[in-house]
């Protein structure tokens, strides 16, 4: 009882710092006071963001905020370092509604073919062939021969392909091929990056895209984002 009261009276008492090989200690454990923020908004776009900067209805100090490009579907919003324990408000963040591209995974022909026009750009350009395009021709019009085929030796594949009204050839595709899927906000170009394109005969032809930049089109994004909010908001701090 005794020893139970002691330790109650123990935990009520206000920590003291003790010194120990000249390094400062406390008799408890103490949790920092945060500065007082703000409730983070969010938005969906880029636009929404800049829209919000040039409004302005909070009156922030536009030379003291940081914009942080943290991912190529996220923006946040902060404040410079705020009292003592340097911390920051986030005002609002810019997150994407991301896509599901279902790379890396076999698709039927139809699927693919929906995929291709759905979830990747085609460049303004498109009159002069893309890889884009190449890949869309190749799908539509490969044929399911058991005489035939296909033919890998694990880089390049052979298949047979239609040609004509009623004709056939065997034709080599086209590995890797550059495409432009939605990665990133719209505002901004969407990155190109080098796929592996592969197909396979399982009781229906088949076909995957792999990706194969090694993750590379991501700094290219946040390089793209930056550049977008520089031009829309000039003076704003922007880091990527």
């Amino acid at each position: 009882m005794l020893k139970a009261l002691y330790n109650a009276i123990r935990g009520d008492a206000a920590p003291t710092v003790i010194e120990i090989k000249g390094r400062n200690y406390t008799s408890k454990n103490v949790v920092p006071v945060s500065t007082p923020t703000p409730a983070k908004l969010t938005v969906s776009t880029l636009t929404g963001l800049v829209d919000y900067i040039k409004s302005n209805v909070d009156e922030l100090n536009v030379s003291s905020l940081l914009c942080h490009v943290e991912s190529p579907s996220k923006v946040t919003l902060n404040s410079n370092l705020l009292g003592d324990f340097a911390d920051r408000a986030a005002f609002l963040a810019a997150e994407l509604h991301q896509l599901q591209i279902p790379l890396n995974k076999y698709l039927d022909a139809e699927a693919f073919n929906i995929l291709l026009q759905s979830c990747f750009v085609e460049p303004e350009d498109s009159m002069q062939g893309t890889d884009r395009g190449l890949v869309l021709k190749y799908v539509s019009n490969v044929k399911k021969t058991l005489e035939a085929g296909y033919e890998d030796d694990g880089v390049s594949q052979g298949v047979t392909v239609k040609k004509g009204i009623s004709g056939s050839e065997n034709v080599v595709l086209p590995n890797p091929v550059t495409l432009r899927p939605y990665r990133t906000f719209v505002e901004v170009e969407q990155p190109a990056s080098k796929f592996v394109f592969r197909a396979r005969d399982d009781d229906g032809m088949q076909f995957m895209l792999v990706e194969a930049d090694g993750g590379a089109w991501r700094g290219e994004a946040m390089k793209n984002i930056k550049a977008f909010l520089e031009t829309a908001v000039p003076g704003l701090n922007v880091i990527a």
